[in-house]
Order: C-alpha cells, then sequence, then structure tokens
C-alpha cells in the first residue's frame, strides 16, 4: 500500500486515483485465476503427478518470493521519480499464484490431516498463524524503515525463497509423514 502511495505513478489519461485502487488487482487475479488453479490441481490428481501439500506450499511461497524480487527491481527505478504501475500489477500477479498455491491447499490441508475433534482448532491455528506473521511483520518494518525500498523486498523475496526451497526438499519426507494425502 505505501508503494503504491508513494512510489507509484498512478495517474492514467491526466486522472491520479487513489492507490487504494490497486489493492483490487491481487483479488481480480485470485477470481480470474481460481477456476484455473482448481482444474490445474483436479487434472494433475487424475495424471497421478499432483504436488504434495508441502511442494504445494513451497510453490506459493517461492510466487511470493518471485513477487518481491520484481517489487525490488522496480524499486530500483525510484530515483528516477516513481515507477509505473506494471510492477505492482506483476508483483500482485506472483503473489496471487503463491497465495493459490498456499491459502487453499493449506486450509485443506488442515481438514484432511487433523484429528475430526480438532479440525475446528486447526483451522483456527491456521488464521492465527497468519495473524502472528501480520503482527512480526508490522514489529520488523519498525527497524527497517531507514533502509532503502529495494532491500527491504529484496530481503523479503530472499526469505520467501529460503522458505520456499526448504519447504520444496523438505516434501518428500513430509509427504511420507502425511501417508501421501494430497
Amino acid at each position: 500500500n505505501l508503494f503504491a502511495r508513494d512510489l507509484t505513478d498512478r495517474t492514467i489519461f491526466g486522472w491520479e486515483f487513489p492507490a487504494s485502487v490497486l489493492q483490487s488487482v491481487n483479488a481480480g487475479f485470485i477470481i480470474i485465476l481460481a477456476p484455473v488453479f482448481g482444474m490445474l490441481w483436479v487434472a494433475l490428481e487424475a495424471r497421478q503427478v499432483n504436488p504434495s501439500i508441502p511442494a504445494k506450499a513451497g510453490l506459493g511461497l517461492l510466487g511470493l518470493a518471485m513477487g518481491f524480487f520484481v517489487l525490488a527491481w522496480g524499486a530500483t527505478y525510484i530515483d528516477e521519480g516513481t515507477v509505473g504501475m506494471q510492477w505492482l500489477v506483476v508483483t500482485y500477479f506472483f503473489h496471487s499464484v503463491g497465495e493459490l498455491c498456499l491459502s487453499p491447499v493449506g486450509l485443506s490441508s488442515e481438514t484432511k490431516l487433523a484429528p475430526d475433534r480438532l479440525v475446528s482448532h486447526m483451522m483456527g491455528l491456521w488464521f492465527m498463524g497468519s495473524a502472528i506473521g501480520n503482527l512480526i511483520s508490522g514489529l520488523v518494518t519498525g527497524y527497517i524503515e531507514t533502509m532503502p525500498p529495494w532491500k527491504i523486498y529484496m530481503i523479503v523475496g530472499a526469505n520467501s525463497a529460503g522458505a520456499a526451497l526448504l519447504f520444496l526438499v523438505m516434501a518428500p519426507i513430509l509427504s511420507r509423514r502425511t501417508k501421501g494425502i494430497t
């Protein structure tokens, strides 16, 4: 939101629209791509090549990392003024792809892997994890606000890529522990 507000040229045909409008790009990608990903997972399952839950989580984190790397790249052009909206649109595309690999798959895994009597608790823990992640993000932001934007996004992208690689490397081991549930 801050990148959109402070560092993005939001002018089209002489009219500058609010930064909050760019938030709808992510929602639009989710609406457009959700059926595509649903069909993709079903088609891969039919061919018995569906990635495991941990592999899908790794792919989701990889999408997140790619989005932040795009944003870091775009932020290197800030010295010349604001940057075009395409940087945010491409970032939101990768983040949406990552979200579609991670979020519905993660929620589904909670219901498949949790004991019946604990499913609702596990779903609550899933959302609590997101809340704690947002809290940590806010706390860390206070320490890094003096860094140039490209460096912040590069660090976040690198951390996301590291987590993605960890999930992808651990996927075979975790898949055996989940007894092949996808």
